[in-house]
């Protein structure tokens, strides 16, 4: 029987989703450990709120918007964030993660839908850039759900705790059409 499909919000993270945080995490370790560099066992409420502060200062300085993701009954189902490119040399790029037992039922895709609206708000983005590990398959098909193109793949742009790895590399256009390659 397939999950049950969630409707989910984003908002801006705050001191009350420390523990919420802390838990999504540590309870999330078997599909984070291997593409989330910052997850680690026994993830810790300093952490959480550490990372929490470290989003409030990205947003005030116009850097980032990182928001929960939060399903319909107000649980906190993880975390999506875009950051803004800070030259003409860099692209705008969407990030996310899902807990475990809240995986495919649609959250990421409607976490991700939402960023590039979000992003596409503002003039200065044309382009809006997803990377994933190459063998990420399920944030690569989030990427493609949500209509990125995918341009190329290449080595070393992402990092793992194994070293560097192929990333797929996607873009969304504000247009929607398929322009030049990066």
């Amino acid at each position: 029987m397939p999950a049950e499909k969630c409707v989910v919000q984003l908002r801006a993270f705050t001191p009350a989703d420390i523990s919420a945080f802390t838990e999504a995490v540590n309870a999330s370790l078997d599909t984070l450990l291997p593409w989330m560099t910052w997850a680690h066992r026994d993830y810790r409420e300093e952490e959480a709120e550490s990372w929490i502060r470290f989003t409030q200062l990205q947003r005030k300085a116009g850097l980032a918007e990182e928001f929960a993701i939060v399903d319909q009954h107000g649980r906190l189902s993880g975390g999506a964030g875009i950051r803004f490119a800070r030259n003409r040399a860099e692209f705008s790029a969407i990030g996310y993660w899902v807990r475990s037992d809240a995986q495919r039922r649609g959250i990421a895709t409607q976490a991700v839908t939402q960023l590039i609206d979000l992003g596409f708000q503002r003039p200065d983005i044309n382009v809006i850039e997803i990377l994933a590990a190459e063998e990420n398959r399920a944030s690569r098909a989030v990427a493609e759900r949500c209509g990125a193109q995918f341009i190329d793949c290449r080595y070393g742009l992402i990092v793992l705790e194994k070293g560097p790895v192929n990333t797929a590399i996607y873009h969304i256009h504000r247009d929607g059409s398929a322009l030049s390659q990066a």
